[in-house]
């Protein structure tokens, strides 16, 4: 009759231990479905995924701005949009003067110039307040030093050519 009712406790007391483990473990998996699901609702919440971001949208802004290069009597000009405009003063030709847009792709930037001449992207890199651009199919590379205020680039082609 002992061995009975020891058999009944040990199966009563797996039993219970069986089920306060499946609560806790329940329990767990609800907490982490949980902010799962707030965090697929609101990403914007996840203080992580604003700080990976954040680097990108930096150095995207550092590109922004105007630059020139006196050397070559050239000048480019970057909008935080993502278009922009170059200009090139050309002792022999008419002056360029065309419309471009920009993306970041990896560690440099690609400019495509709306020009029917330039058919291939130019690949800019940004160092040290210097533009670097070059490209292909007799494009020779161009160093431009970026500038304080904003450059009219009118005025910029005038100057390059009473030089």
């Amino acid at each position: 009759m002992m061995v009975k009712s020891t058999k009944k406790k040990r199966s009563h007391i797996g039993l219970i231990i069986f089920t306060i483990l499946l609560v806790i473990l329940l329990g767990i998996l609800g907490v982490n479905y949980k902010r799962f699901a707030s965090k697929q609702l609101n990403p914007v919440r996840d203080n992580k995924v604003v700080k990976k971001d954040s680097p990108k949208i930096t150095k995207t802004e550092k590109i922004v701005g105007s630059y020139r290069d006196d050397q070559d009597g050239a000048a480019i000009v970057l909008n935080g949009n993502g278009t922009g405009r170059y200009v090139y003063a050309d002792k022999n030709n008419p002056d360029t003067d065309d419309s471009l847009t920009w993306r970041k792709d990896g560690e440099r930037y690609l400019i495509n110039l709306e020009d029917r001449d330039v058919t291939n992207p130019l690949t800019a890199a940004f160092d040290n307040n210097k533009l670097v651009i070059t490209g292909s199919n007799g494009w020779n590379t161009e160093t431009f030093q970026k500038v304080n205020k904003e450059l009219n680039l009118q005025q910029f082609l005038n100057d390059m050519h009473k030089k």
